[in-house]
C-alpha cells in the first residue's frame, strides 16, 4: 500500500490552529516547538475549537489527540507532544495517522457497559480525569468538614453562653432566697431534690400531712414552686425595722 502523502484533515487543522500566532495567548508552541500548550481551555474551546472543527468540546478535542498518537506530557497543563509534531516542519505530518480501534474487549460479569472505557482513550488521559476527579471530590469533602466544624463550634459557643447565663440565673436565684426570703440552704437543697422525686412524696414534702391545716401558723412559712418552706425566726421582724 502507498505511503499516504497527505495529512490527516485533524492533523492539519490542528497544525494551523496552534500556528496561529494571533491566539499565542490561548494555544502556542512550547519554546523549542516540539510541543504545543493549551493555556486557556476556557478560551480554547468557545473561541478557538468551533473555528476548526464541528464542536466545542476540549474532552473530544483530547480523545482525537490521544487517537493520532499525541501524549498529555506534563501534570500541571495541558501540553502535549508527538514526534512528528513540531512547528515549522509540516512535511512530518503526513507520518501522523490515527490508530487502529482495539478489539471490544470481554465485559466482566455484572459491570454495567457505561463502566468500560473508550478504547480511544489513552492511558495518559484517563490517569489525568482520574486525577482531576479525584482532587475535585476531595476539595468538595475538604470544604464540607470545614463548613461543618465551622458550624459545630458556632453551636458550642451558644452552648458555653447558655450555660454560663444559665448558671448565673441558678446564683441569682439562690441569693435571693438566702437573703431576701431569709430560706435557710438546706431547705434550698431539699427544694431542688424534691424535683428529682415522686410527685406524692413532693405533695407530702409540700404540707400535705404537716399540720398546717385551715390556715396555722401560714406566717411562718412560704409556698414556693409548690412547695412550703419554713421562714427564718425574726426575718419579718427584720425586715420591718428596716
Amino acid at each position: 500500500m502507498a505511503q499516504r502523502c497527505v495529512p490527516a484533515p485533524f492533523i492539519t487543522k490542528t497544525y494551523n490552529l496552534v500556528d496561529d500566532p494571533s491566539s499565542n495567548d490561548v494555544v502556542s508552541w512550547n519554546e523549542d516547538g516540539t510541543t504545543f500548550v493549551v493555556w486557556n481551555t476556557a478560551e480554547f474551546s468557545k473561541l478557538l475549537l468551533p473555528n476548526y472543527f464541528k464542536h466545542n468540546n476540549f474532552s473530544s478535542f483530547v480523545r482525537q489527540l490521544n487517537t493520532y498518537g499525541f501524549r498529555k506530557i506534563a501534570q500541571n497543563k495541558w501540553e502535549f507532544a508527538n514526534e512528528n509534531f513540531k512547528q515549522g516542519q509540516q512535511e512530518l505530518l503526513t507520518e501522523i495517522h490515527r490508530r487502529k480501534m482495539a478489539p471490544p474487549q470481554p465485559q466482566p460479569a455484572g459491570m454495567k457497559p457505561g463502566n468500560v472505557a473508550s478504547p480511544a482513550c489513552s492511558a495518559d488521559e484517563l490517569g489525568s480525569s482520574s486525577t482531576g476527579s479525584l482532587d475535585t471530590q476531595a476539595s468538595a469533602r475538604i470544604t464540607d468538614l470545614s463548613d461543618e466544624n465551622e458550624k459545630l463550634r458556632n453551636d458550642n459557643q451558644k452552648l458555653n453562653l447558655e450555660l454560663v447565663q444559665t448558671k448565673r440565673q441558678c446564683n441569682d436565684l439562690i441569693s435571693f432566697l438566702t437573703q431576701s426570703m431569709q430560706v435557710e440552704p438546706d431547705q434550698i437543697d431539699h427544694i431542688l431534690n424534691l424535683c428529682d422525686r415522686e410527685p406524692q412524696m413532693v405533695a407530702e414534702a409540700s404540707g400535705g400531712g404537716s399540720g398546717y391545716s385551715n390556715g396555722e401558723n401560714e406566717d411562718e412559712c412560704v409556698k414556693l414552686f409548690g412547695v412550703l418552706v419554713k421562714k427564718k425566726r425574726g426575718s419579718v421582724e427584720n425586715s420591718g425595722s428596716k
